[in-house]
């Protein structure tokens, strides 16, 4: 064969140049490939970015200083993209996180090792760190809304919030206990809270301070919501030496026809007072249809900023103002986290005929809800007290909790974490699921067709015929 004719060939140099640059084309989109897999170069293009995961969690990623195994329970060629694709952005994001399928049919006795009150199947996911582990169950990944027809249809995907959580529970050292204070005619604690409070890795006990010598010692925080009755002489003295001592508190107050003395002058040891009106807000941008179930304003502060990112709202029925002394210890920092609008007035006169601004009504904005730092926090001196104080219990009942599609629980939750300063830990947000629809006029949908159906097969046909054409006499 006579290779240096071959070479000289016309055709065969054109047709070497073609295999040339495929080779070379290809090579390019390996590489790049190579380069996205190595530096996650991956862009998410949702409108919620479903498959980005939130500062809290790659802040918590990487603090991590003990391996965590995740398991996702599929069967062998019928893995859940979705949850591949979230959970791999955790094993890219640290070292300490190794991700993998398991096929529970062909795996059973690891199904039988992490078998507790909740059973492992296919769709869940198991996190593991050493001897403690925690099973997510494939239902708690989405979260549900009714329509106008009644029907179940998705609402946002909470995978994220699920996984982050059970990373968060399994590396714990402990896990903290809020108790809720009881006998005094608090009200219960709603589902919704308790759901999510489990979700977050708290555990919720009751306590009645008149059967105890003193708050118990693993108390990370108190709660306290709609006391009736006042403290008795006894447990004033103990929650005081309490919060004397570093204790972390949280108070959703509402009206009461009874007394509270007690109550009364140990939130004026912090600084505060619980007005006797009722907020009636004026901005119907800022309550709902009921001038008493008012929508406040966010201030800014640590627990408040993801849900200002989040533009979360909540709802508050029955408010009340919450007055910061002016007279009162210079260490207290005291911190608005919620407000009214100018145009609200808190009404005490209820045998008034009509709810319009009375002369002697007092004229917002009001504080419905308040941080307070008893002294310095900044890790130096002595532990300081915090407390969160908010003027309605309404924020933990299902109806208003819904309304605010579990901001209002939200709130609580990340008011907890801060008082147990586990900043790092304020609640992550489900992302909403949103069906975005292209809506196009009779003559658009007709010109797009027949772009995509005529005009572009048509200039593609004619590309390549001149291209035919041109190489054919060379």
């Amino acid at each position: 064969m006579d290779f240096k004719a071959l070479f000289k060939d016309r055709k065969f140099r054109y047709g070497g140049s073609s295999a040339l640059l495929t080779v070379l084309v290809i090579a390019i989109i390996v590489v790049i490939n190579l380069i996205v897999r190595s530096y996650d170069l991956r862009v998410d293009l949702t409108e919620n970015k479903l498959y980005s995961l939130s500062e809290q969690t790659l802040r918590i990623l990487d603090n991590l200083d003990q391996k965590v195994n995740i398991y996702a329970l599929y069967r062998t060629g019928n893995e859940n993209i979705a949850v591949a694709e979230i959970i791999d952005r955790y094993e890219r994001r640290s070292n300490q996180v190794n991700f993998e399928f398991m096929d529970p049919l062909l795996n059973p006795q690891f199904v039988e090792n992490y078998k507790g009150e909740v059973t492992p199947d296919i769709g869940s996911v198991v996190v593991v760190s050493g001897d403690r582990y925690k099973v997510i169950q494939p239902q708690d990944f989405i979260n549900f809304t009714y329509n106008y027809y009644y029907q179940m249809v998705p609402e946002s995907l909470a995978i994220e919030q699920q996984i982050t959580s059970a990373i968060m529970y399994v590396t714990a050292e402990r896990v903290p206990v809020v108790y809720r204070l009881i006998g005094h005619g608090e009200l219960d604690l709603s589902a919704s809270f308790l759901d999510l409070a489990k979700r977050e890795n708290f555990q919720i006990e009751d306590l009645d301070l008149l059967t105890v010598e003193a708050v118990p010692e693993d108390a990370a925080v108190l709660l306290l919501v709609s006391p009736e009755k006042d403290f008795t002489a006894e447990e004033d003295e103990k929650l005081r030496a309490y919060l004397e001592q570093g204790g972390r508190m949280v108070m959703l107050l509402d009206y009461s026809a009874h007394e509270r003395p007690n109550l009364d002058g140990l939130l004026e040891s912090y600084g505060l007072r619980l007005e006797k009106g009722l907020i009636i807000e004026g901005d119907a941008n800022s309550r709902l249809a009921n001038p008493f179930y008012i929508v406040p304003h966010f201030q800014s502060h640590l627990l408040t900023e993801p849900m200002i990112s989040a533009k979360s709202l909540v709802v508050m029925p029955l408010t009340q103002p919450i007055t910061v002394l002016q007279a009162r210890r210079s260490q207290l920092k005291i911190e608005p986290l919620l407000t009214t609008t100018a145009n609200s007035w808190a009404k005490d006169n209820f045998e008034e005929q009509t709810l319009n601004w009375a002369e002697g009504d007092a004229v917002g904005p009001f504080n419905v809800a308040v941080a307070v730092t008893d002294g310095a926090d900044d890790g130096w001196g002595p532990t300081p007290a915090k407390l969160v104080v908010m003027s309605t219990s309404g924020l933990l009942v299902d109806q208003f909790d819904q309304l605010s599609r579990g901001a209002n629980s939200e709130l609580i939750i990340n008011s907890i974490n801060w008082l147990n300063d586990a900043q790092e830990q304020i609640t992550i947000r489900p992302k909403p699921i949103t069906t975005s629809q292209l809506s196009m006029t009779y003559m658009q949908q007709l010109i797009l067709s027949g772009v995509f159906v005529i005009v572009l097969p048509v200039l593609v046909f004619l590309t390549g015929f001149i291209i035919w054409t041109r190489r054919r006499h060379l």
